[in-house]
């Protein structure tokens, strides 16, 4: 393989010209978020059905409660996250949601632990509450995430009377995204190197920056697909679900086939 832009030989997992410094084709050919989704969809596809009660209960015991407890918070008017209320009145809605939302979001990544184990793409019910002895694990990770999510929201939008500087709206914008990019192989990257979560996040941020709009538009498309079921039938959620879980297991798994976790001299 040559550089398109020099000409210089490349090794086959080149991600950099040794020659020009300019980015290869590898990044946007050989390690094509869109294609690698494609790819799992067509492997996914044949197993579907097999598929349906794990995802059933991840539904049961994840998206419902949090749906519902969030429903419950927003008709009590603990959802108000507004600048025009006591500060007490505001951190207590703040963490009412985060920890509505941090109990329950385990048992949408529980799954990962078996499909990590899984070789193709097919995720048993049983196999699925074997995993259930690692939610204090998946929890770690669940605290970690809806932290920063609670410690960025009051950076950038500040309290009552404590209000920041309008720019930070749309730096909270960016991070929000950058997060789900961060984020995403994470779970994977738990059962695969076998690390905790914090390591986990810190091997993404450190490794994973050549990719990172890849992981950006898998990450945005999983959760537009995922939104959409949800709003026109959470049955759907039966097979969108599965979907993401083996997507973002194959798709970190290619990443991980391509040395992108490696040293650079």
């Amino acid at each position: 393989m040559r550089c398109k832009h020099c000409d210089a030989r490349l090794a086959p997992h080149d991600f950099w010209c040794a020659n020009c410094g300019k980015q290869t084709q590898v990044i946007n050919k050989d390690l094509s978020a869109w294609a690698s989704l494609t790819k799992t969809w067509q492997k996914y596809l044949p197993h579907k059905g097999v598929n349906i009660p794990a995802a059933a209960f991840a539904i049961i015991a994840g998206v419902v409660p949090i749906l519902l407890l969030l429903f419950l918070l927003n008709a009590s008017g603990h959802l108000n996250l507004s600048q025009d209320q006591a500060t007490g009145d505001l951190l207590l809605n703040l963490l009412l949601m985060a920890a509505a939302i941090t109990v329950f979001l385990p048992m949408l990544l529980l799954p990962y632990k078996e499909v990590c184990a899984a070789s193709g793409h097919s995720l048993v019910f049983k196999n699925l509450l074997h995993s259930l002895r690692q939610y204090p694990r998946y929890l770690f990770l669940s605290v970690i995430s809806v932290l920063f999510f609670v410690i960025i929201y009051l950076i950038c939008f500040g309290l009552p009377k404590f209000s920041s500087d309008p720019i930070l709206r749309l730096v909270w914008i960016v991070l929000v995204n950058y997060f789900l990019a961060l984020f995403l192989p994470v779970p994977v990257l738990m059962e695969r190197l076998e690390a905790s979560p914090w390591k986990a996040f810190k091997i993404s941020y450190k490794n994973f920056h050549v990719v990172r709009w890849q992981l950006y538009l898998l990450a945005l498309v999983l959760i537009l697909i995922n939104l959409a079921a949800t709003t026109l039938a959470m049955v759907l959620l039966l097979f969108t679900l599965p979907l993401s879980w083996f997507a973002v297991r194959d798709y970190t798994d290619l990443l991980l086939k391509y040395e992108i976790i490696r040293k650079y001299k």
